[in-house]
């Protein structure tokens, strides 16, 4: 609602001279802000320029290394080619980009060699300083993500870090409900203690540079001090997962149990490399079997070829677990 108020005449006498002292202020005031406008609009052009010049640095280091993605040259007896890696700058200490690519495909041909699918979306390799992920989330271009945790070039460490994140994606990695998530962690310790044995080997004669030779030794002595650390418990395979199955399915990522399967299940890998391809195949079911471990491997064989079922049939022999053979 409106209310009318009257106002006393002398008001309107002071409102007049005021109007008639309005121009002359308005004047003045307007100079003042102008020139205020124009100091801030200057400074904030020379706030862009420095922004322009940050981002030209940034775009033109990503530039530099996506060039040298294509430039790798892979061990003939190997499949490394099939693996396109960025590495991400970032604070990596003494470790450079390119030598960060090449240890990672080194790292990952022990495995990839014996898979008979290579196409892999490219794999972005950025920096991290809480350990080592594989992200579900994936990049711009459906790039995988990984995050690895090492610098000062502690090669032994990030191949044993990027070979783990690299067999997550060879296993079909989802971001679903699975208590028999344990089983994909140990298997992706046992690919590290694989790759770097088998790199220890192919460095004394086939390193990323001649230089590098001596560095066999670090390989294979990173991954047998932590096969020795396992060794020397007395607990069988199955023993071991019956008495730790409740842990193993509250925490997938318990080390120092995955690691003690994983030794027991390295020697199977060693013999028959061409296990890797059965790894293929997992995680490709409906989420509701991995309710529990019995029936995650019996999917699992029936998903494989022929060819590997056998070797899916020692897997669960190890852990003493009777493959159903009931079909989907």
């Amino acid at each position: 609602m409106l209310k009318v108020v009257q106002l006393p005449a002398a008001l309107f006498t002071l409102s007049a001279l005021v109007i008639t002292a309005v121009p002359f202020f308005s004047i003045q005031i307007s100079d003042v802000q102008g020139q205020q406008d124009d100091s801030r609009l200057q400074k904030r052009i020379e706030e862009l320029e420095a922004e322009n010049r940050a981002l030209r640095r940034i775009i033109q280091q990503i530039q530099n290394t996506l060039k040298s993605v294509p430039s790798v040259e892979a061990p003939a007896d190997t499949k490394e080619g099939g693996l396109r890696l960025i590495v991400m700058p970032d604070d990596w200490g003494d470790s450079q980009l390119a030598d960060i690519e090449k240890v990672a495909l080194s790292a990952s041909g022990p495995i990839l060699s014996q898979l008979e699918d290579t196409d892999f979306q490219p794999i972005i390799i950025q920096r991290s300083k809480s350990g080592p992920i594989t992200l579900y989330q994936r990049g711009p271009g459906n790039e995988y993500v990984v995050r690895l945790d090492s610098s000062d070039r502690a090669w032994a460490q990030l191949a044993f870090q990027f070979t783990h994140e690299f067999c997550h994606i060879i296993c079909n990695y989802r971001n679903v409900d699975n208590p028999q998530m344990w089983f994909e962690e140990t298997i992706c310790e046992c690919a590290s203690l694989y790759s770097l044995r088998q790199m220890g080997v192919n460095w004394k004669t086939h390193p990323p540079y001649p230089n590098w030779k001596n560095y066999s030794t670090a390989l294979d002595g990173y991954a047998n001090d932590r096969i020795a650390a396992q060794q020397g418990k007395d607990d069988t395979l199955p023993g071991f997962y019956k008495e730790h199955l409740g842990e193993l399915e509250k925490t997938s990522t318990n080390r120092e149990l995955n690691n003690f399967v994983a030794v027991k299940l390295l020697p199977l890998f060693e013999k028959t490399s061409s296990g890797w391809r059965a790894i293929r195949y997992l995680n490709m079911g409906d989420a509701s079997e991995n309710q529990s471990f019995q029936t995650y491997l019996s999917k699992w064989h029936q998903r494989v070829p022929e060819k590997h079922k056998p070797f899916v049939l020692s897997i669960a022999r190890a852990f003493e677990i009777e493959i159903t053979n009931q079909q989907p």
